[in-house]
């Protein structure tokens, strides 16, 4: 039987409809083909890790320039101005919508904002954060973590970076929600994409205020590395500059907060890697990265090609739109044994949740950082952590998986 004729992932609904499921069908594509068409999702699937660092690595043709816009296109193309026109502005001059000399000149000048030595200097700042947060577990210890322990640590520490107001910390759930079910699905609605526009829009307003004070009050934070960022007389322009705090601001805080999340469910659900974890404290940056990997937070990167080319086979036309599903690799056979198995002993030097190549995310210092001093705070003061939901209920997004929310009750030590 062909493996068509038994299995597909629509990757717009799925990722809520199947939950955790999900995970499992298309690891069941990719042991059955490695390239896949995928009729619900109306784009190709890439599944096996050496294709998937293929595609980032730009060894098969594809590429971020345009990939949003046969999306838009659920909205006739005359009323973009009424209906998304803000998304269809900033959309095409976020960083992770460009390539080449215009990718590599918004990467420079960001790195001078973001580099490891500027997010070092938040970590007490962060430690702080998370042992008053792990403490408010504790006191309470029955309570909702999604969004009151997991958004509150990620949200903070990247406003106090950025230089945004923490009294905007309660919108980001909206900001981010909004834009990831516009933009993160592979056939959202046309609502769903009005929705992302409302997003940038507020983000544009809380932005622009902060921009006009830096102007004649410069601080020591990102907004002001942003308007400071240049190379000879090149510098951001102002609307660059709101597109970059766009992916700032939601891929900043969110995926992080996903990950803290669904890493917290892993060892809740597992009690082994649980006691591997309290009696290897001083190995967390290792229990981090094998966690990012194990729960597929980051299912993968949609990509768009830009000329015809044939893979396994299957001649795959210039405009067709490819799922590259980090997901699968992260769990490919050939590369990781037992990948179902939380295992901290485990080689991730091929782990693909960063994305090797050109695109390799810029503020993974920054989700490190708060990963490890999370969960290491997690770890010296609770004895017990049990997830209260039978199955968690996960937004319909398959780039970033998160979930609404997630109840919890916790023991001190």
């Amino acid at each position: 039987m062909n493996v068509q004729d038994y299995v597909d992932v629509d990757l717009t609904n799925a990722p809520r409809e199947r939950g955790k499921a999900m995970i499992d069908d298309l690891d069941h594509i990719r042991d059955q083909t490695p390239v896949f068409w995928s009729e619900q999702s109306r784009c190709w699937f890439i599944t096996r890790h050496a294709d998937v660092v293929d595609a980032f690595q730009r060894r098969i043709p594809v590429t971020n320039d345009g990939r949003m816009f046969p999306v838009f296109h659920l909205i006739p193309p005359e009323q973009w101005d009424a209906r998304i026109p803000t998304l269809v502005k900033y959309s095409d001059l976020w960083i992770t919508s460009t390539e080449g000399e215009r990718h590599a000149r918004l990467r420079s000048l960001l790195m001078k904002a973001l580099n490891r030595k500027i997010v070092e200097g938040f970590r007490p700042f962060a430690r702080a954060r998370a042992e008053s947060l792990v403490d408010k577990m504790i006191a309470e210890g029955e309570l909702e973590f999604n969004e009151g322990i997991s958004r509150a640590m990620t949200g903070d520490v990247l406003f106090q970076l950025l230089g945004m107001p923490p009294e905007l910390t309660p919108e980001l759930r909206n900001w981010a929600t909004w834009l990831m079910e516009g933009v993160g699905a592979t056939v959202p609605t046309a609502e769903r994409l009005e929705k992302a526009n409302l997003a940038l829009e507020k983000m544009n307003e809380a932005v622009a205020i902060e921009l006009e004070k830096r102007r004649t009050d410069p601080k020591e934070d990102f907004l002001t590395g942003l308007l400071n960022a240049s190379e000879g007389e090149d510098r951001l322009s102002y609307d660059e500059i709101l597109a970059q705090m766009h992916v700032a601001i939601v891929a900043g805080h969110d995926t992080t907060m996903n990950t803290i999340t669904l890493s917290v469910e892993a060892l809740a659900r597992d009690p082994e890697a649980w006691a591997w974890v309290e009696g290897n404290q001083d190995k967390m940056l290792d229990i981090v990265t094998e966690l990012q990997r194990h729960i597929a937070m980051v299912g993968g990167q949609p990509r768009l090609v830009y000329e015809d080319f044939e893979l396994y086979g299957h001649k795959i036309r210039k405009g067709d739109m490819i799922a590259v599903l980090i997901a699968t690799a992260n769990r490919d056979p050939a590369v990781f044994q037992n990948a179902d198995r939380i295992d901290f002993t485990r080689d991730n030097r091929g782990s693909m949740v960063f994305a090797p190549g050109v695109h390799f995310c810029l503020g993974h210092h920054l989700a490190k950082m708060q990963l490890t001093e999370f969960l290491g705070a997690l770890v010296r003061k609770v004895k017990t952590i049990e997830v209260l939901d039978e199955a968690l209920d996960f937004l319909p997004v398959w780039v970033f998986r998160g979930v609404y929310q997630m109840n919890v009750r916790v023991t001190a030590r």
